[in-house]
């Protein structure tokens, strides 16, 4: 799959450098990111909403997944005013990922009972529209996504069949493999393309392996997410997980002294998608930075590593770094001034437009697979916070300040960036297999501090001088190096999130092959399209031309 969506969009890219060259000789405007939606399996998720579009009961509720799966309803996805409405720009590049509890009728309690999960026929009590046959239901689940504007429906699975467990009788391999080629069979009917499988009692490598094999043979046009179901915090206890933390240093790489990068690698080999697995909000960006980045460099070069890596709801991260994304948050969650808790510090709610800015970078330069070649610095940069009640959902590091690190630069298929400045932000850069460079600076955490953005000169590699650029986040200046002078060129740039490039020739400096973009000129282009109240970073393209 990977393979074939890189020759896609190295056609894609070819025909916008011809379309903006063009565009250039003639002196007018153009939109420089294609109106074809991206291929890439990245998804809006139904779980964040679930947990905080619906009351403070269901925020206060967030280990109860039965709630969770409660809250999960056709009322609350589709209608002129509910969830699915959110992401107009993007909704034909994304799937619309239904989580836990589309296939739980109401009232149903599960949390000591997991064996009730995963019957994979939509539950009618809570989706009326979905009514008949099981691959009638799903069928039917499916066009309501794409009659919204979605890609597609796609489904929460649990890592183990309906059943599969009650009265501590697990199933046999062959009532495993009569359940699953049903469930398969349904899909493939019905157009179902993605699964997300999570939890479950059988979440080891050996079962994902034999699920995907097994996919592959029944319903070869399915795509089958995987994850380790790592804790929310790198090499910090958590419930499930207690014996593991090694030095309470929040590095990926020392947790469980290897041991949960190497079954994480494992898994990571043998999927279509690996989701780095849930974080907590204040500390996402390290967490899941050290993450991707040890296992991409765990899987780096091996031959059967063709899959994506999931960095969940990082938008910027998967921009930068070639990764999918499966998007978490929602315009709809509730301000937590009022109910008392602060479950988003960083704001998410009011950060939409980095979701459709990164998405469409993917129409330019879709995620690539993870054997890539991938460069990790030796400095690593280490965040803090300190955990007060109504701040996660992980309540046992409450009183707590953890701490995160990860690499301070990461780059795939390039050299590490250059960066010079005091205190410095996380910088993550790629080379896509079809030419497209990408930047991005990510912020900072401290418990002394909050959040903060530190300005940095950053400098990076572009060895192809006619690709698209996209920069992502916050610069004191950001420097292009050219293999060679480019001459006499004209610099058009784009919020990624709008429709019209801007000439900023003027604006940047040039010299030899060098081309330095003052942040203050990517904080002004890159937020040109910003919608009424959000607070996202910037984002934007940038192509280079030949002046007549």
């Amino acid at each position: 799959m990977a393979d074939n969506t890189g020759m896609l969009f190295r056609v894609v890219l070819l025909a916008s450098a011809s379309w903006c060259a063009a565009a250039f000789a003639q002196g007018g405007a153009v939109n420089l990111v294609p109106a074809t939606p991206g291929t890439a399996p990245s998804y809006w998720c139904t779980w964040g909403a679930q947990n905080f579009a619906i009351d403070k009961h269901a925020i206060e509720s967030a280990m109860s997944h039965s709630t969770m799966a409660a809250n999960l309803t056709e009322a609350r996805v589709f209608g002129p005013h509910a969830w699915a409405t959110a992401f107009p720009k993007v909704h034909k590049d994304l799937f619309l990922l239904f989580d836990l509890g589309w296939d739980v009728p109401a009232n149903v309690e599960f949390d000591s009972a997991r064996w009730k999960l995963g019957s994979m026929e939509v539950a009618s009590d809570k989706f009326p529209s979905c009514t008949g046959s099981p691959v009638e239901r799903l069928r039917r689940l499916d066009e309501l996504v794409k009659g919204a504007g979605w890609h597609g429906a796609a489904l929460w699975v649990p890592a183990h069949a309906y059943l599969d467990g009650k009265d501590g009788k697990p199933f046999t391999q062959a009532e495993l493999d009569k359940f699953y080629r049903e469930r398969l069979a349904w899909s493939r009917a019905a157009g179902i393309r993605y699964w997300k499988v999570d939890y479950g009692s059988r979440n080891n490598a050996e079962f994902r392996a034999w699920l995907t094999k097994l996919a592959a043979e029944v319903s070869p046009g399915l795509q089958i997410e995987h994850s380790r179901g790592s804790c929310p915090l790198n090499d910090t206890a958590c419930l499930w997980e207690k014996d593991l933390a090694v030095g309470d240093k929040g590095d990926f790489a020392a947790w469980g002294n290897g041991s949960v990068l190497a079954a994480s690698a494992a898994i990571a080999r043998l999927s279509q998608s690996f989701r780095t697995y849930d974080v907590t909000a204040p500390l996402s960006v390290p967490t899941t930075i050290d993450r991707a980045a040890q296992i991409l460099r765990a899987v780096s070069g091996n031959a059967s590593a063709r899959g994506f890596v999931n960095c969940e709801d990082e938008p910027y991260i998967a921009a930068a770094l070639g990764l999918v994304t499966g998007i978490m948050r929602h315009p709809q969650w509730i301000d937590p001034k009022e109910v008392g808790v602060n479950y988003d510090p960083h704001d998410l709610r009011k950060r939409i437009d980095e979701v459709t800015r990164a998405v469409r970078w993917h129409r330019l330069a879709p995620p690539f697979a993870m054997n890539a070649p991938i460069s990790l610095d030796a400095r690593r940069l280490d965040d803090t916070f300190l955990f007060h009640a109504g701040e996660t959902w992980a309540d046992w590091v409450i009183g707590k300040e953890v701490i995160q690190g990860a690499p301070a630069r990461v780059a795939r298929g390039l050299a590490l960036p250059e960066v010079k400045g005091g205190e410095l932000p996380f910088v993550l850069a790629s080379r896509n297999p079809n030419g497209a460079i990408a930047v991005a600076t990510l912020p900072r955490v401290a418990t002394a501090r909050g959040f903060y953005f530190p300005l940095a000169d950053v400098t990076i590699a572009v060895p192809d001088a006619k690709a698209p650029i996209g920069i992502f986040g916050r610069y004191r200046s950001l420097t292009l190096e050219l293999p060679a002078s480019p001459g006499a060129v004209r610099v058009l740039a784009q919020d990624l999130a709008g429709d019209q490039g801007e000439d900023i020739t003027d604006q940047v400096r040039m010299k030899g092959g060098t081309i330095v973009i003052p942040g203050s000129v990517i904080d002004r282009t890159g937020l040109r399209a910003a919608s009424a109240r959000d607070v996202s970073d910037p984002g934007l393209v940038v192509v280079l031309g030949t002046r007549r």
